[in-house]
């Protein structure tokens, strides 16, 4: 069987579709669908359920897309190999950053790669989605999640703890917030949640076990954390926010830690990097991942050192 034509099926399976894996492959759809009529009759059997949109494998085409996905890899890292004995990392990365994290502190680390590495091209994506990576065309995400997706390789790097920020134009216009309870007739800026109906928010003290719940109604929602602390900083209310996104506002004087012996519960996430593979990944992908684990590392360090 040629791996040539099992290629045609990985990139079948990887795109959804054949007309999308004719579209990546630079190749018609007809020709496409030529290569598979002809692995299936090599095969002996069925290996994708067609629809008109989509494709799904047979347990056969399962099987045989999990071995052809690893030798493919392998070949690569093995021409890559090859090709870099003596050579600089040379390659083309794709890489998807979450906004507010991507906007504040990564760019300068790809930037910074770059310049180590210039014979590395990347295409940079900002999204907090977590998307399939091999769909999604995807080599690298760097992504603060709770649940770690069983279908990525994931690197966790460290905890991000959330907290409380208001700006010091907002405080200084109400009465102070020295528990809790002080926090149900302030503006609310969140994520999520109904904005007719109050939003619970957890805390617990960081020195013991105490909870406390308060009920918020939220003035403003946005899913763009750097939308919600534009917002904080223009005075409209009282932010839930990584650290990362607005330390540098406390350290600046525009802004207040709200509570900080109480923590937030529920909201605290693991940075991770995801890779749509593993051992066989380039050389170009593996060493941004080491360059993303230093710099990230050093980002996480300094905020713990600076709010502990």
């Amino acid at each position: 069987m040629n791996l040539g034509i099992v290629r045609t099926l990985v990139d079948i399976l990887d795109a959804g579709n054949l007309s999308e894996a004719a579209r990546r492959r630079g190749v018609t759809r007809s020709q496409i669908s030529k290569e598979l009529k002809e692995l299936e009759r090599q095969a002996g059997t069925m290996l994708v359920y067609r629809t008109t949109r989509h494709v799904a494998p047979t347990e056969a085409g399962r099987i045989l897309y999990e071995h052809g996905h690893r030798m493919l890899a392998e070949l690569r890292a093995a021409r890559e190999a090859i090709q870099g004995l003596g050579d600089e990392i040379r390659g083309h990365v794709r890489i998807s950053v979450p906004t507010a994290l991507g906007t504040s502190h990564l760019g300068g680390a790809l930037i910074a790669f770059q310049e180590r590495h210039p014979e590395v091209t990347l295409r940079v994506r900002y999204s907090n989605l977590v998307e399939n990576l091999v769909g999604d065309e995807v080599d690298i995400a760097v992504r603060i999640l709770r649940d770690v997706p069983v279908s990525e390789f994931a690197s966790e790097v460290s905890q991000i703890p959330w907290r409380l920020f208001a700006a010091t134009s907002y405080l200084a216009r109400r009465k102070p917030i020295a528990k809790p309870e002080d926090l149900a007739d302030c503006d609310f800026l969140c994520t999520t949640g109904p904005p007719s109906s109050p939003t619970p928010l957890t805390l617990r003290l960081q020195s013991g076990r105490r909870i406390e719940q308060v009920a918020m109604k939220a003035r403003m929602q946005s899913e763009h954390l750097p939308f919600l602390r534009e917002a904080m900083l223009g005075g409209l209310g009282i932010a839930p926010l990584p650290d990362y996104a607005a330390s540098d506002d406390v350290d600046r004087g525009a802004a207040r830690v709200i509570l900080p012996e109480w923590k937030l519960i529920g909201l605290d996430g693991r940075l991770f990097i995801l890779a749509a593979q593993d051992r066989n990944a380039p050389r170009a992908v593996r060493a941004l991942i080491d360059h993303l684990r230093e710099m990230l590392g050093v980002i996480v360090d300094r905020y713990a050192a600076d709010r502990g």
